[in-house]
């Protein structure tokens, strides 16, 4: 941390506190932050709002945490509902739950179960995710994408309480990336080295240039080999 940290924040119950340079910030509850905050470790469980921009080297949230600004965390592990509305960057982000980003979000990592809403980019080194709900982004890019449909049975009564609004699918106008395996989307554009478009599948244009794999079901409107 760039500023000199003046000791760890705790809150319990409903409250507000200020913004600043934290070693550790534990908030349970009802709590509000005024302004921008750094933290090594920002610890969460409750209905969380942040006034401006968030920092913190591990973020673990269990609730609900909306960020006025932009939100830089290295390791996070999300399971609830979090809402960025600038961008969002980090190393490690851990989904069980919900994702919504006004701006970009870039990290090394990503993956989990739930959905998400990027406004902008979405992009990592690694994209893991099962999708409970609706995913969307205007661009996706990274090394390794997989997203699809998450799983059924007992779980998928409580994440349908959590998104009742939200099919299980992927939106997005472009996908790029080395290896890519989706099923449940639909895209206009996907671009690759080795593709798989699995079931459930509505893809406009796929661009590969290794292989292409699809499943019976997935509807593709061209399929184009490049080189290079």
């Amino acid at each position: 941390m760039a500023s000199e940290m003046i000791g760890d924040l705790k809150m319990d119950g409903i409250g507000t506190a200020a913004g600043g340079v934290y070693k550790k910030v534990e908030l349970n509850g009802v709590c509000k932050v005024a302004s921008d905050i750094e933290a090594q470790l920002f610890d969460a469980d409750g209905r969380i709002r942040v006034g401006g921009q968030l920092t913190a080297a591990e973020l673990d949230l269990d609730g609900t945490l909306d960020v006025a600004g932009d939100a830089r965390v290295g390791k996070a592990a999300i399971d609830g509902v979090i809402t960025v509305e600038g961008a969002y960057a980090g190393q490690l982000l851990r989904l069980n739950g919900m994702l919504t980003v006004g701006g970009d979000c870039e990290t090394d990592a990503l993956e989990g179960e739930g959905a998400f809403k990027i406004g902008g980019l979405l992009n990592a080194g690694t994209i893991d995710l099962r999708l409970q709900g609706r995913g969307t982004a205007k661009e996706i890019g990274g090394e390794s994408i997989r997203i699809g449909k998450g799983r059924t049975g007992a779980w998928q009564s409580l994440w349908q309480r959590m998104l009742p609004s939200f099919a299980q699918e992927l939106l997005a106008d472009l996908i790029e990336g080395d290896r890519i395996e989706l099923d449940h989307a639909t895209v206009k554009v996907v671009r690759g080295d080795r593709v798989t478009i699995g079931e459930g599948c509505v893809i406009d244009r796929v661009e590969y240039r290794t292989e292409l794999r699809k499943h019976p079901s997935a509807r593709i409107g061209e399929e184009a080999k490049v080189n290079g």
